[in-house]
């Protein structure tokens, strides 16, 4: 496990230095293999396999596979990217709602307990005028929007189960939940769907996060290019910040997994 570091705002944690709500089992499965879901707002190309065209016997991508899909500080210009060998636990993770357990996990990027391995990278998109290459970009953000993105890999259809769960757990709590980690609470006030179109199908939604007298805006996005599926958080360093997706950086992810 990693440091804890006065990173995020409201949650004042790294998610990579540090989805379990199943409503009906059919229908889940159903909406995964579909491309539907809360905060769906892509469908899946003709070409694109689906949710349950996968043989049970299909193994992932190994975790050497996966260090190398990942994004990588190459990959990505006018980012400072930054690759984590470890990640937080899920149980580090606690929420006030059994049923936000999902969409929290997702909130700080922790991979689902069904993933055979992953990987995770933390990106910055570097403001204009300062240097990708200067420690104070990963050390303060200088205002930049902050990045969080697990690739985790699957065997079989288990990733069908970890996108279900997700999608019901941030329709469930829509209007909020309280997670700690780490012995620091954050109110998340709202959980709202978001549009975004990568990979096979996809999913996203904003989260206003309670702290200090203003709502820090937050991005989360889940996308699943084959049984791999990527979760990228981007949180705002200011109050009432950009809730934008981080495009450039999921464009390149996907395109890495194709």
């Amino acid at each position: 496990m990693r440091s804890v570091r006065l990173r995020r705002p409201v949650i004042a944690v790294t998610a990579l230095s540090l989805a379990l709500v199943v409503t009906a089992c059919g229908e889940a499965q159903k909406e995964a293999g579909q491309g539907k879901g809360v905060g769906k707002e892509s469908t899946p190309s003709a070409s694109a396999p689906s949710a349950t065209s996968a043989p049970s016997s299909a193994k992932g991508l190994t975790q050497a596979e996966l260090d190398e899909a990942i994004v990588a500080p190459a990959d990505l210009k006018g980012h400072k990217v930054k690759i984590h060998g470890g990640q937080i636990s899920s149980s580090a993770v606690t929420v006030d709602k059994e049923e936000c357990k999902p969409i929290a996990d997702a909130l700080f990027a922790v991979p689902h307990h069904l993933a055979t391995a992953s990987a995770q990278v933390e990106a910055i998109e570097v403001p204009k005028g300062a240097s990708a290459a200067s420690e104070d970009v990963l050390k303060n953000g200088l205002g930049a929007p902050l990045t969080d993105l697990t690739l985790s890999s699957y065997d079989g259809n288990n990733f069908q189960q970890a996108l279900a769960e997700v999608k019901a757990s941030a329709a469930a709590c829509a209007d909020g939940f309280s997670v700690t980690v780490v012995d620091q609470t954050t109110k998340v006030l709202s959980v709202v769907p978001a549009q975004v179109s990568v990979g096979d199908e996809s999913w996203a939604w904003t989260l206003d996060l309670g702290w200090r007298g203003g709502p820090h805006g937050t991005s989360v996005v889940v996308f699943r290019k084959g049984s791999a599926v990527a979760t990228a958080s981007t949180t705002s360093r200011t109050p009432s910040g950009t809730r934008g997706m981080p495009k450039a950086l999921l464009d390149v992810q996907a395109a890495k997994l194709a």
